[in-house]
């Protein structure tokens, strides 16, 4: 009866002994495992704050090519702000989650798929900038070709505009009277009123002025103005405003004094003109006449009085 008892004892000792040793290995288990899975959460959390600093790296590098293309179309500058502030908010988000330590391989799988999205639009706008330069390039050369051809068109007009004044001119010269046979006397009228020819200062009662206009076809016919100057042996051009002096301006664009002007009717045809003038022959010498039209002189002449 004893012996039974005691042998019941033994095996509830063991009993005990083995279930002690069981919650002992459960608990070294337990313990072993918490402190693996401690372990692995640390190389984990280092592990994703190498990924973050790539991750950022990577952002930031985006943003600073996104910024090189800013200004270089005003097309794409708003585009370009929405995708710094996209990425902006990404590295917030990516920075708080890892923050907080609520980070996972799952969330860090997704931040590392938003990159390859953002560098996809990157090489998006590369693409799109590249095309548009190149749209810049052909319009900078349209323009310039455009401006090739301007200046080449300038260039014949100015050339046609050359020619133009030189027919102009021609024309011009053209119009010109050759006048024949001008002679300058000195004269005066008898009693009867018949001029003489004389040659002193004292004798002379004015100066005649005497030419033949000659044919010109060129020349439109009607009223025509032709303007004499009078020059004292001293070289002085005689001048008396009462009397219809005035001032020429040349071809050259000087501005000369003129003594009379002589205007008649021409008919394309050879005409004899005279002209007179009486005032301030006073001094001994020689008297020289120029006789010009529209500004260029068309007959000299000259007479000697004692």
């Amino acid at each position: 009866m004893e012996t039974n008892q005691g042998e019941g004892n033994k095996k509830l000792y063991i009993g005990i002994i083995v279930l002690l040793l069981l919650l002992n290995c459960g608990t070294l288990y337990l313990y072993l495992t918490t402190n693996k899975a401690k372990t692995d959460l640390g190389e984990q959390k280092v592990a994703l704050e190498n990924d973050f600093k790539a991750l950022s790296d990577t952002l930031d590098s985006k943003k600073m090519e996104l910024e090189q293309f800013k200004g270089k179309n005003a097309e794409l500058d708003a585009e370009i702000v929405a995708k710094q502030e996209e990425i902006d908010n990404q590295k917030k988000t990516i920075a708080g989650l890892f923050a907080k330590g609520k980070m996972t391989g799952k969330e860090l799988a997704a931040a590392k798929a938003k990159i390859a999205e953002f560098e996809a639009s990157v090489v998006d706008l590369k693409k799109r900038i590249e095309e548009l330069t190149e749209q810049n390039t052909q319009l900078t050369n349209q323009n310039q070709q455009l401006s090739t051809d301007l200046s080449s068109e300038k260039q014949t007009t100015s050339k046609l505009s050359e020619e133009n004044q030189g027919l102009s001119k021609k024309v011009e010269l053209g119009s010109l009277l050759q006048l024949k046979n001008l002679e300058v006397t000195a004269v005066k009228k008898k009693s009867n009123g018949k001029e003489v020819t004389v040659n002193r200062v004292k004798q002379l009662e004015s100066l005649r002025i005497a030419f033949e206009t000659g044919d010109n076809k060129v020349l439109d016919a009607g009223n025509l103005s032709l303007y004499v100057r009078i020059i004292n042996p001293k070289g002085e051009t005689i001048s008396v405003a009462d009397q219809g002096s005035g001032t020429l301006k040349l071809a050259d664009g000087q501005d000369v004094q003129y003594s009379k002007k002589a205007d008649f009717d021409y008919a394309q045809s050879n005409k004899k003109i005279s002209v007179y003038w009486s005032q301030n022959i006073t001094s001994p010498g020689t008297y020289k006449v120029e006789v010009y039209q529209s500004g260029y002189a068309i007959g000299l002449g000259q007479v000697e009085l004692k």
